[in-house]
């Protein structure tokens, strides 16, 4: 059943980074049933052995998801004794694992309940296969998830991307038509205090959480602005969220800027009516910001890829349990004019689909790579259904370069690197954008087109 399910997902594969939930801290009060239910760690166990590219061991798996109920039993103060799986065989490992799943609920007595078990078990098993795309993810993440690559509302918030960097938050990007927008927020504003709390010392996952929250409600920003002497305090009514997945400029000097955040559906025709736009207002240099991009749809990297280069050129290859090797080649013909040179951003958020972009602009010379080494995070996933809500994400297919090159694992290394140091965030300049246009600047000058700017940035 679960091949058959998988086969009619092919035609929405999904190529971007998994998302590896934590398990749930929230405590229950109920009491351990007298048949402790694992059915959900059996499901997940089934969807990995049948479908995961690499053909996982079910015992080792096994193993992998007794280890997550020993960590959520430690988590919760719980002192429990649970045996390594003896047996060597599926059948048998099966039948250990039930038994030791109902001595995990009945020692547990409340403090951690079923379905933190199941979802501690079904986290390790998935992150036992130790690559990026295969990950367990609860129900909330999983319909954040769907909403965003629908375009639709995937969060309540303030509407920013944020930046971590040196255990500074900084802010990336301020999203159009969003409260953050309208409040006065920057890019490169540093938060430095969320709601009277200072941010020294948060992880990511800590600033995100207190800058979410229930629509209708405030919260109380306070930033560091370049160029100012005093943090500045911003008090901001959360509202539903639309990340957009592409938005685009005239620069000055006829530079075409499109930042490109996600591959989610419907995503590829946005690019070309960005191209158009520009091109219609006389663009002479493109620059293409994938920054930031965790992939997506690949039925949308394939359309990108066909407005960017000629026809007949390969893209990447795919190599699957199921079909075997495949090369995908561009089909229709360019939109973005050939005359026109271009530029791509790119950097440790630039994952999946985007880095598979990059590298077939780069290795067929169409693009010139700007910025950081990507996050090597390159394989096709499925996501499949889980009881209760939940789901999991398996890599089903490998992916190498257009010339062969695997990237999971690696990154691709641009041709011209420039860190976004901290100097340069404290001062409000993004010199990776900026080295993009110069390099426009260069490609135009060495075509006898030379960039007129007025000196003004």
């Amino acid at each position: 059943m679960h091949r058959v399910r998988a086969r009619r997902a092919l035609a929405a594969l999904i190529l971007s980074l998994a998302i590896v939930t934590s398990v749930p801290t929230g405590l229950g009060g109920i009491r351990p049933a007298a048949a402790a239910d694992a059915s959900l760690v059996f499901a997940v166990l089934d969807l990995l052995k049948n479908e995961h590219v690499d053909r996982p061991d079910p015992v080792r798996l096994l193993a992998a998801a007794l280890g997550g109920l020993r960590q959520a039993l430690s988590r919760a103060g719980v002192t429990a004794t649970l045996p390594d799986l003896a047996a060597t065989d599926e059948v048998g490992a099966r039948v250990e694992f039930q038994a030791r799943f109902d001595q995990a609920l009945a020692v547990a007595a409340g403090r951690v309940t079923q379905t933190q078990l199941q979802y501690a078990a079904a986290q390790a098993m998935a992150a036992s296969m130790g690559d990026s795309h295969t990950g367990f993810i609860t129900p909330e993440r999983l319909a954040e998830r769907r909403r965003q690559q629908q375009n639709q509302a995937g969060f309540t918030g303030i509407g920013i991307l944020l930046m971590p960097r040196a255990g500074r938050f900084y802010i990336k990007l301020v999203f159009p038509g969003t409260p953050a927008e309208r409040s006065g927020l920057r890019p490169f504003d540093r938060i430095v205090a969320i709601d009277g709390q200072s941010t020294e010392g948060m992880t990511t996952e800590d600033v995100s959480n207190r800058i979410r929250g229930p629509q209708g409600t405030p919260v109380t920003v306070v930033v560091q602005r370049p160029g100012q002497p005093t943090p500045l305090s911003f008090l901001i009514v959360r509202e539903p969220i639309v990340v957009p997945a592409v938005e685009h400029r005239m620069l000055e000097g006829g530079i075409g800027y499109i930042r490109f955040g996600q591959f989610t559906q419907g995503s590829a025709n946005l690019v070309r009516r960005a191209i158009e736009d520009l091109q219609a207002q006389g663009m002479r240099g493109m620059l293409l910001d994938l920054r930031s991009n965790p992939g997506g749809f690949v039925a949308e990297l394939n359309r990108v890829a066909d407005m960017l280069l000629p026809a007949g050129l390969p893209i990447y290859t795919m190599d699957s349990r199921r079909d075997g090797r495949q090369t995908q080649v561009t089909r229709t013909g360019p939109v973005l004019h050939q005359i026109t040179p271009l530029v791509v951003l790119v950097d440790d958020g630039t994952a999946s689909a985007s880095e598979l972009l990059a590298a077939a602009l780069q290795e067929h010379g169409r693009g010139t790579l700007v910025g950081t080494r990507t996050a090597g995070a390159v394989l096709v996933s499925i996501t499949f259904p889980l009881p209760g809500g939940a789901g999991l994400s398996v890599a089903i297919a490998r992916m190498t370069t257009s010339r062969g090159v695997v990237l999971e694992g690696n990154g691709l290394r641009p041709d011209v690197e420039v860190e976004l140091t901290l100097e340069d965030l404290d001062r409000g300049v993004d010199s990776q954008l900026a080295r993009g246009r110069d390099e426009l600047a260069r490609r135009l000058a060495q075509a006898g087109r030379p960039l007129v700017t007025t000196g003004v940035h």
